[in-house]
C-alpha cells in the first residue's frame, strides 16, 4: 500500500509541476523524535537529516516540492541517577517528501505534504546491551507520514523550516506494557502499535 501511495505522490507532483521551470538545491538539519506506542515520552532522540530537493513555482504563492533525504529518528530514554533504565532506538530512513508550500505572507510559507520513507537500518541498546535482532526486525521497512511545517525565506537562496511529522500507519504492531501515545496519536484514536512522531529543523540552499 505504501508503494502505491509513493507512486501516486510522485505522479501528482509531476502533474502539478508540468510545464513549470524546476529549481534544485541541498538541505540539511536536525531531528528530534519519539515513538508513540512505547513506554517513553518526549522528543529525546536527536538525529540528523540531509539531502537534495527540486521545486517548481505553480503560482506566485504556491510551490510544489520533492525531496530525497536521509532522516534519523527513533526513541531514547536517558539513564536514571542509578544508571538504570537507559534505552536508545535508532531508525534510519531514506525519505521522499512530496509537499506544497503556500505563501502566507512574505517571507513565511505553510508546508503540507506526505513523507513516504524506507527504513534501511535499525539499531538500539538498553542497559543490558545491544537490542536483539528479533526485536528490531518487527519494524516495517516502509513508512508513510504526514508533514506540516512553516518555512521562512531568509534570502532568495536560503530558507529555514520547522516541520512536524507523524506516521499514518503503524511501523510495528508489537504492543508495549504502559504504552504512551501523544495528543496527536490520541486524536486519531491510536491505542496499539508504534508510530514515528518527530520534529525536524532544517535549512535549505537553492543552487539554481
Amino acid at each position: 500500500m505504501q508503494r502505491s501511495l509513493l507512486i501516486i505522490s510522485l505522479m501528482l507532483f509531476c502533474i502539478a509541476a508540468k510545464g513549470q521551470p524546476f529549481h534544485g538545491g541541498i538541505l540539511a538539519g536536525f531531528s528530534a523524535s519519539q515513538i508513540d506506542g512505547d513506554s517513553y515520552a518526549g522528543f529525546d532522540k536527536p538525529g540528523l537529516q540531509g539531502g537534495v530537493f527540486i521545486s517548481a513555482s505553480l503560482t506566485s504563492y504556491l510551490e510544489a516540492r520533492l525531496e530525497i533525504k536521509y532522516t534519523g529518528r527513533g526513541a531514547r530514554n536517558p539513564a536514571s541517577d542509578d544508571n538504570t533504565g537507559a534505552y536508545r532506538l535508532g531508525l534510519h530512513y531514506i525519505d521522499l517528501p512530496v509537499l506544497a508550500a503556500v505563501q502566507i505572507k512574505k517571507p513565511v510559507s505553510f508546508e503540507l505534504g506526505l513523507i513516504p520513507g524506507y527504513r534501511f537500518s535499525a539499531r538500539g541498546e538498553d542497559e543490558a546491551g545491544n537490542l536483539p535482532e528479533e526485536y528490531l526486525v518487527d519494524f516495517r521497512k516502509f513508512d508513510l507520514g504526514t508533514l506540516v511545517g512553516i518555512r521562512v525565506d531568509l534570502s532568495a537562496k536560503i530558507a529555514v523550516n520547522i516541520r512536524y511529522s507523524y506516521s499514518i500507519f503503524s511501523i510495528r504492531d508489537l504492543e508495549s506494557a504502559g504504552a504512551y501515545y501523544s495528543w496527536f496519536g490520541k486524536l486519531f484514536g491510536n491505542s496499539t502499535g508504534d508510530f514515528n512522531n518527530y520534529l525536524t529543523l532544517g535549512v535549505s540552499y537553492l543552487l539554481k
